[in-house]
């Protein structure tokens, strides 16, 4: 399917503008982290579910429906890039939003800041 040397088109979403494209329609998004589950539990986008790259070969097995869209990103934006590419190999439409240092929007996690964190409810 793909050959030898053929360049994969990244599609990027910077991670605050993907953020915010969930808010307005989290029926048609899943955004997932590919860190370690250990990462992602100390902190990670709010709403964001957690695979990591190294699960990311049974992709369908975890997410089936191919009529959402998939934002992927990672503390390592390589990372992120990578499971980028083993979604969009799969027939996904997948973002790479990149790296999570450069998300300013709510968080959750053991970590979260006081002015970031999701309220409960």
């Amino acid at each position: 399917m793909f050959g030898f040397g053929k360049k994969i088109e990244i599609k990027k979403i910077e991670i605050n503008e993907g953020y915010r494209r969930y808010v307005k329609n989290p029926d048609k998004i899943v955004i997932i982290c590919a860190d370690e589950q250990k990462d992602f539990d100390e902190l990670h986008i709010a709403d964001a579910e957690c695979l990591p790259l190294r699960l990311m070969d049974d992709f369908e097995e975890y997410y089936p429906d191919q009529d959402l869209n998939y934002y992927v990103y990672a503390i390592n934006p390589a990372i992120s890039e990578r499971a980028y590419k083993k979604i969009y190999k799969k027939g996904y439409r997948v973002y790479d939003l990149g790296s999570f240092i450069d998300y300013h929007e709510l968080e959750e996690g053991l970590h979260a800041s006081k002015r970031n964190r999701r309220r409960k409810r």
